[in-house]
C-alpha cells in the first residue's frame, strides 16, 4: 500500500500564527492561554482560554472561516498552488471540526430576539459546516471532494485518516486534512456546565488536576502518496504516516472508558506492525491529556495497557497544558508543533503542577526545560464526545523518506463494487424502505413526520431525552438490523459513518436562545450535549455497542454521499469489510425559513433517517447476504458558493469515468436543480447527449437523507421491475457549491467481480 508523506504543514495556534512562532514560543515555554478577548460573553470567573491572534477587525462570527482561511493560504507554497491550477480536480479536502459555525448560531438568536429576522436567517445559514468551508477555502482554487468530518475532539486525526485512504484508494492525489475550531461562548458555556473547565493551570497528570481549558486553532497538512513526489520533494517531506486507526469507546456520550479501552485500541493498531508480536516503541507520545480526573486516568490506563514496562522509557507530552483544548483542531494541532520542534532538535514540554509520581508512577512526563532531542517516531492520541478515540504513528528525520521508498511496491488495482447488503428507513412515509418507496411513486405533499413511528424502534428509557437527529438515526439502524443477517459479533467491528446537513436544531435553537438568556455560568449541560454535530454518529455507538470507529460526515445535503466515499474507500482498499451509513435530518422551522429564504420558493423539509449496510463484494458472499444495489464509483466537486459550477465540473468527471452512455437521475427538490438545468444546456457547456436524463424522482426534501432515499427508492433497488440496461448515475447537490453522484445499478445474486 501507498506510504502517505506530510509534505507540507501550517498552524494557527494560541501562541504563535505560524508553527514557526509556535515552535518558537514551546522552546521558551510560553503558555498561550489568557483572558479571551474575542468572547461572546464573559464568564463570572476568568478561567482563561487559549485564543488564537487575530486584528481587531478580524474578530468576531468569522472567527472560524478567518481562522482557517489563513491557514490554508500559510499552508500551500507556489508549487502547490501551480499543482492545484494545472489539475484542481485531483486535490480534495478531509477537515475535522467540532462545532464548524456555531458563533454564527449566536449572532442569529440575538438577531432574532431583537426582531431582525432576514440577519438571524442569513447568520444562521452562515453556521454549517459547508459555509464555513467554503467561505475558507474560496480563493485556493481546489475543485475535488472536499469533506467535513466531526467525532468531537478526535476530529482533526480522524479527518488525517481518512484523507490518507482517498490517497490509498487513488480518489485524489493530493488532499489537504487537519481540523479547526474558534473559541465560542457555545462552547465554554457548555463544558463549564459539565464541570470540566479548571479556574488554575491546566495540569495534566497531575495530583490537584481540575480540568480542562478550551482553546481554538487550526492545524493542516498537505499529505501526498511518497511515490509520485520527485527527489526535489522528497527531500523537503516533513514526515510519513505509517498508521492510523479509530475505535470507540461504546461506554458514555461525556466520559471516556475507565480503563481506556478504546484509546488502547486506537494504540495498539498503531503501534503492532502486521509481523511483529512487540510493539512499535515510538521515541514521543503526543498526549490528548485534557487534564479533567478521568481522561487522564484512562488516558494512562491506555497507555500501560499499549506499551506496557517499556512507557517508562517513552517521553509523553502533554500539549494543551500550553495552548488550551483547541476541540477539532487537537491531535493535528498537537502533532504539528511536536513535529516541528523535532525538526529544531528538542521536545517540547508540559505546563501545569506537575506529574502524579504515585498515580502515574511509570508516566515519563516531559516538564521543565525543554528536553534535547530529535524524535523519529512519533505517536499521537485523540479522544473525543460519544467515545471516539483516533491515534496515528508518523516518523521522520533524515533517511526515512529513503527507508520508505525502498519497501514501497506499485499500486495495486482496486476494486470498487461495493454492495449494499441491507436497508432500513423512518420518513413520513413510515417505518421501511417498501413504505417510502411507495410514497416516493405516488408523489404529491408529503406528510409531517410522526414520533410514534420511532416507538417501536426505540428503547424509550434510554432515549427519551434524546434529540430528535438521534433517534431518527438509531430507529433507522434498528431497522436495517431486524432485516439483516448482521450478527452481535459482526454489529460490534461494524464501523458506521453518520450523516447531516442541519444538526439538532430544535436542542441547538433551545440550547443557545437559554445561554443567551441565562448567561454563559448557567448553560444546561444535557441541551449542549445533544447539540455536538457528531451526536448522531454517538449515540447510534451507544445505542448497538459498537467498538470500531465512529464519525458523523456534516453540513452539506450531499454529506450521506460523501459518507459513501469514505466507506467504499476504507472498504476496497482491505481496511473495513463493511460499514453502516446512516443519513438523518431533523426539521425545524428556522431550518425551513432560512431554505426559503436561500431560494426564495417554499421548501417543506422532513425528517427522516435511512441506514445501508454497504459491503466488499467477498464479505457479502461469506456472509451469504445478496447485493439489493451496486455501488461502482462515487465523484464529489467542488465549487465555493456557485453549485452549477460544481454541477458542470462532476459531469467532466462522470464522463470520464463513463465515457459510454448511461443515464443520470436526480430527484424534484429545487437543490438538485443545477443538474437539471445542465442537462437543459449540455451542448453549450461542451458536454455530449450520450448521457440519457432520467425523470427525476419524488421526493420532499429530506435534508441529507435525500440522496440515500433516492438510492433505495429508485427502480435500482425494485428487483421485480426492468432495471435500466445501464448504470445510473444519482446526482446530489449542496446550495454553497458541492456536488455528487453515485453510479449504481441494480443488485442480486452475484459472485465477486
Amino acid at each position: 500500500m501507498s506510504a502517505i508523506a506530510i509534505t507540507r504543514i501550517a498552524v494557527r495556534s494560541p501562541l504563535g500564527e505560524s508553527l514557526e512562532a509556535t515552535v518558537l514560543a514551546l522552546r521558551e515555554g510560553g503558555v498561550g492561554i489568557r483572558t479571551p478577548l474575542d468572547l461572546e460573553q464573559q464568564p463570572r470567573i476568568d478561567a482563561g482560554a487559549g485564543e488564537v491572534p487575530l486584528a481587531v477587525d478580524e474578530r468576531g462570527a468569522f472567527r472560524a472561516e478567518i481562522i482557517l482561511a489563513k491557514t490554508i493560504d500559510d499552508l500551500l507554497n507556489a508549487e502547490d498552488r501551480a499543482s492545484i491550477q494545472s489539475a484542481p480536480q485531483r486535490w480534495g479536502m478531509v477537515i475535522g471540526t467540532t462545532l464548524a459555525g456555531m458563533r454564527h448560531r449566536a449572532v442569529g438568536v440575538r438577531a432574532e430576539n431583537a426582531g431582525r429576522e432576514i440577519e438571524a436567517d442569513i447568520a444562521y445559514a452562515r453556521s454549517c459546516a459547508s459555509a464555513v468551508l467554503s467561505h475558507a477555502m474560496r480563493d485556493c482554487g481546489i475543485t475535488g471532494p472536499t469533506i467535513t468530518v466531526s467525532c468531537a475532539c478526535a476530529s482533526a486525526l480522524s479527518a488525517v485518516s481518512h484523507a490518507c485512504t482517498l490517497l490509498h484508494a487513488g480518489e485524489a492525489d493530493a488532499v489537504i486534512a487537519g481540523g479547526y475550531d474558534p473559541l465560542s461562548e457555545f462552547v465554554y458555556g457548555g463544558f463549564s456546565a459539565l464541570q470540566l473547565v479548571a479556574t488554575g493551570p491546566l495540569s495534566p497528570f497531575a495530583t490537584d488536576r481540575e480540568g480542562m481549558k478550551l482553546g481554538e486553532g487550526a492545524a493542516l497538512f498537505v499529505l501526498r502518496r511518497v511515490e509520485d513526489l520527485t527527489a526535489q520533494e522528497l527531500h523537503s517531506v516533513r514526515g510519513v504516516i505509517e498508521a492510523t486507526a479509530e475505535t470507540s469507546d461504546a461506554h458514555h456520550l461525556t466520559q471516556p472508558h475507565p480503563q481506556g479501552l478504546g484509546a488502547f485500541r486506537a494504540l495498539s493498531t498503531v503501534v503492532h506492525n502486521h509481523d511483529a508480536q512487540e510493539p512499535h516503541k515510538p521515541d514521543l507520545i503526543v498526549a490528548h491529556a485534557t487534564g479533567t480526573p478521568g481522561n487522564d486516568s484512562a488516558e494512562y490506563e491506555a497507555y500501560r495497557a499499549a506499551f506496557g514496562v517499556s512507557l517508562a522509557s517513552i517521553p509523553v507530552v502533554a500539549l494543551k497544558s500550553r495552548f488550551g483544548h483547541p476541540l477539532g483542531a487537537a491531535g493535528v494541532l498537537e502533532l504539528a508543533c511536536a513535529i516541528g520542534c523535532a525538526d529544531q532538535g528538542f521536545m517540547p514540554t508540559t505546563a501545569g503542577r506537575g506529574r502524579d509520581r504515585v498515580a502515574f508512577p511509570d508516566l515519563d512526563l516531559l516538564e521543565g526545560e525543554t528536553r534535547i532531542g530529535a524524535p523519529r517516531t512519533i505517536v499521537a492520541l485523540s479522544a473525543g464526545f460519544g467515545g471516539a478515540n483516533a491515534a496515528l504513528r508518523v516518523s521522520r528525520g533524515e533517511g526515512i523518506v529513503r527507508e520508505v521508498t525502498a519497501c514501497v511496491t506499485p499500486r495495486a488495482s482496486i476494486a470498487r463494487t461495493m454492495f449494499v447488503t441491507a436497508v432500513g428507513a423512518v420518513s413520513p412515509a413510515g417505518r421501511g424502505v417498501a413504505a417510502l418507496r411507495a410514497r416516493a411513486h405516488e408523489g404529491g405533499v408529503w406528510p409531517a413526520f410522526s414520533e410514534e413511528i420511532l416507538t417501536p424502534l426505540l428503547d424509550q428509557a434510554k432515549s427519551r431525552r434524546l434529540a430528535l437527529l438521534p433517534r431518527l438515526m438509531i430507529a433507522a439502524v434498528r431497522d436495517l438490523l431486524e432485516s439483516s443477517t448482521l450478527t452481535t459479533a459482526e454489529l460490534r467491528s461494524t464501523p458506521l459513518i453518520a450523516a447531516n446537513w442541519c444538526g439538532t436544531a430544535d436542542y441547538t435553537e433551545r440550547y443557545y436562545r437559554d445561554l443567551v438568556r441565562a448567561g454563559i455560568d448557567l448553560a444546561n449541560p444535557m441541551l449542549f450535549a445533544e447539540s455536538v454535530p457528531n451526536i448522531g454518529s454517538a449515540h447510534c455507538s451507544l445505542a448497538f455497542g459498537i467498538e470500531a470507529a465512529t464519525l458523523s460526515v456534516i453540513g452539506r445535503r450531499t454529506s450521506a454521499v460523501e459518507a459513501i466515499m469514505l466507506a467504499s474507500a476504507r472498504i476496497a482498499t482491505g481496511a473495513w469489510q463493511r460499514a453502516i451509513i446512516v443519513a438523518g435530518e431533523e426539521t425545524h422551522p428556522i431550518v425551513e425559513r432560512v431554505l426559503r429564504r436561500g431560494i426564495s420558493a417554499d421548501v417543506p423539509v422532513r425528517s427522516s433517517a435511512v441506514a445501508i449496510l454497504l459491503e466488499s463484494p467477498i464479505a457479502a458472499m461469506e456472509a451469504r447476504r445478496n447485493s439489493i444495489v451496486e455501488i461502482d464509483h462515487v465523484l464529489g466537486a467542488t465549487r465555493p458558493l456557485a453549485p452549477t459550477h460544481a454541477a458542470q465540473d462532476l459531469r467532466r468527471s462522470m464522463e470520464l469515468v463513463q465515457p459510454s452512455s448511461t443515464c443520470m437521475r436526480t430527484t424534484t427538490s429545487p437543490f438538485d436543480a443545477p443538474f437539471t438545468q445542465l442537462f437543459d444546456n449540455c451542448e453549450d457547456a461542451g458536454f455530449s447527449r450520450e448521457c440519457k436524463l432520467l425523470p427525476p424522482l419524488s421526493l420532499t426534501e429530506l435534508g441529507a437523507t435525500t440522496p440515500l432515499a433516492a438510492l433505495v427508492a429508485s427502480d435500482l433497488a425494485q428487483h421485480g421491475s426492468q432495471a435500466p440496461p445501464t448504470p445510473q448515475w444519482l446526482c446530489s447537490s449542496d446550495p454553497h457549491g458541492a456536488s455528487w453522484a453515485i453510479l449504481a445499478r441494480r443488485g442480486g445474486r452475484h459472485s465477486a467481480r
